[in-house]
């Protein structure tokens, strides 16, 4: 399972999440895309992988959900499961229609279903991890990391697990910090075992990090940001084949036009941490999928 010998031919812009439901996480409905819903419209089956707590997710979600039945015409159902490994797996038993994957969970299910990108942010075209520790504390580089608790997120998770144990690996850490990491299953969580001292160091998403700092959950002050990855390609949005392709193109056309210029898509894209939407195309991920199979966790 780990990214021994992983051969890039380039690294600069490249890389670029997992939804069958565990206990607790919220069910996707089975009416089909397309098919009847109450009010005799189109379904439109919609999930997220869980970069932040599910439950929070899902209640702040309510202007996303809105702005898509408005510009799509279909009736959305929205759901965030508790891990990302749910959303792969609800996707690939035709569950859900359309999913936020993560770039590692994308390539997951590209390759088991087929999964067909739409559209990601411009800023997943190059993204970046964060490695905090404390601010006083006397790592300052990833070679001071020998000997400590780092701390992972979601096994499944590009810029919280895959993309940093890569850089790790390719920096030369000492393989028992790697091998020693904890999971604490999300972005948030990371960044609060690093501030609640039960981990050294750890590496999370950069959006997740800055929305913590922003939304008062995390005190920048008391952490550092000791080293930032090179770019990869992340998050994106994919449609199950099988979606009816109307509705695939009607989401696609909706996510590309929100426009920051506009006061009414300002709780859309403050939501998804975006400025604007591009389309996504598939062969921007060959390279991590060189190094999720390298790794051994693409199969």
């Amino acid at each position: 399972m780990r990214s021994r010998g992983v051969s890039w031919r380039s690294l600069g812009v490249v890389l670029g999440l997992a939804l069958a439901s565990s206990a607790g996480a919220p069910a996707c409905s089975k009416s089909g895309s397309g098919g009847a819903g109450p009010q005799g419209d189109k379904t439109l089956r919609v999930s997220m992988i869980p970069t932040t707590a599910a439950d929070k997710m899902l209640r702040e979600s309510e202007p996303l959900k809105a702005y898509l039945e408005q510009a799509t015409g279909a009736k959305v159902e929205l759901t965030i499961p508790l891990n990302y490994a749910a959303v792969v797996e609800a996707f690939g038993a035709d569950k859900v229609d359309i999913a936020y994957f993560g770039g590692f969970t994308y390539v997951q299910a590209h390759k088991r279903f087929d999964a067909q990108p739409l559209v990601q942010r411009d800023r997943d075209q190059a993204f970046h991890s964060l490695f905090i520790t404390h601010a006083g504390s006397p790592i300052g580089a990833l070679a001071d990391l020998k000997g400590k608790q780092f701390a992972f997120g979601d096994v499944n998770s590009t810029s919280g697990h895959l993309m940093p144990e890569y850089f790790m690996r390719q920096q030369g850490v000492d393989p028992d910090v790697i091998a020693r990491a904890i999971y604490t299953g999300g972005h948030d969580a990371t960044a609060l075992s690093v501030a609640n001292g039960k981990a050294d160091a750890g590496a999370l998403d950069e959006a997740v990090y800055a929305r913590l700092v922003k939304d008062g959950k995390l005190d920048a002050g008391q952490l550092k940001v000791f080293y930032t990855t090179p770019p990869f390609f992340d998050y994106v949005w994919a449609a199950r084949k099988a979606l009816d392709p109307a509705l695939a193109d009607a989401f696609r056309r909706a996510m590309l036009a929100l426009d920051a210029a506009k006061p009414e898509h300002k709780p859309v894209l403050d939501l998804l941490q975006a400025t604007h939407y591009v389309p996504a195309d598939d062969a921007n991920y060959g390279p991590l999928r060189e190094a999720a199979t390298a790794a051994g966790l693409l199969k």
